[in-house]
């Protein structure tokens, strides 16, 4: 991946990078691919973005491609680590913790016990075609929404702290409800930089953006149309609400994020 980025770095024509998160003005893509590392006091979950356009001669796209591949390869090595290794997972902690001191040091100097897998994971997002025009936004109204029953979320409230008066609030406000009604457990999602593109052919695609997105620059000089987004995502959703919405909008039972359906909280009004 050093290769590939210093190669765009020397030779790329068509290329604009946002200098987000500290990188400046003279940042530059060898800079973006390289952020591999956690910074202070930064959320587990949390991965920086850098939206950027970069076009690429065809060699330097099979690079990117096979720099893909060798990301899904590591990731699948580390999952079957962790698979092969979760019986003996305390163990190994154990051991980590008692390295040898000169080893620690050796490990922080390299920067190695400050990777961010995740960071590391994720794919340069490529298009095979060069879009005519890219319209950067936010999205953040995503959620994560898996059904549960009454008994598995009477189990979860039971996992915490029961003497305490608004676990029993909630326990006795789920003990109200018939015991086969469905209830969805609902998770927001962080907000995601999106990607809207339309080709020549006038044909339409999105896709999630952390990182610059790649394409064939086609012979041309020039990037396409396209806007720079705000650094920070808008305080509050920004897309309307569905008429058709089925999760009631308040938590029925908030320590775990248990909602009711709409249609089951409209009949109980009626």
């Amino acid at each position: 991946m050093l290769i590939f980025a210093r190669e765009l770095n020397d030779q790329a024509k068509v290329q604009w990078l946002a200098p987000w998160h500290g990188l400046g003005q003279s940042a530059t893509i060898e800079d973006i691919l390289f952020d591999l590392w956690y910074h202070e006091d930064q959320d587990g979950r949390e991965t920086r973005v850098y939206p950027g356009l970069i076009g690429l001669t065809r060699q330097q796209f099979t690079y990117a491609n096979e720099i893909n591949i060798a990301k899904d390869t590591f990731r699948s090595t580390i999952a079957q680590i962790k698979e092969l290794d979760k019986a003996n997972w305390r163990e190994i902690q154990g051991r980590l913790a008692r390295r040898y001191q000169a080893l620690n040091d050796q490990m922080s100097r390299e920067g190695l016990n400050r990777l961010h897998l995740k960071q590391v994971f994720r794919h340069l997002p490529l298009v095979v075609s060069r879009p005519e025009k890219v319209g950067f936004s936010w999205y953040t109204s995503g959620r994560s929404i898996k059904k549960t029953s009454k008994q598995q979320a009477y189990e979860l409230l039971c996992k915490l702290n029961t003497d305490s008066s608004h676990i029993r609030i909630q326990l006795e406000r789920l003990a109200s409800l018939s015991d086969d009604e469905p209830l969805a457990r609902v998770q927001k999602q962080a907000p995601i930089l999106r990607a809207n593109l339309i080709f020549a052919d006038k044909k339409r695609r999105s896709l999630n953006v952390s990182l610059p997105l790649l394409f064939p620059h086609e012979g041309k000089g020039e990037l396409p149309e396209f806007n720079v987004p705000p650094i920070e995502p808008p305080p509050q959703r920004t897309r309307l609400v569905r008429s058709d919405n089925r999760i009631d909008d308040d938590a029925f039972l908030p320590s775990i994020r248990v909602h009711r359906y709409a249609s089951a909280v409209k009949r109980a009004f009626y």
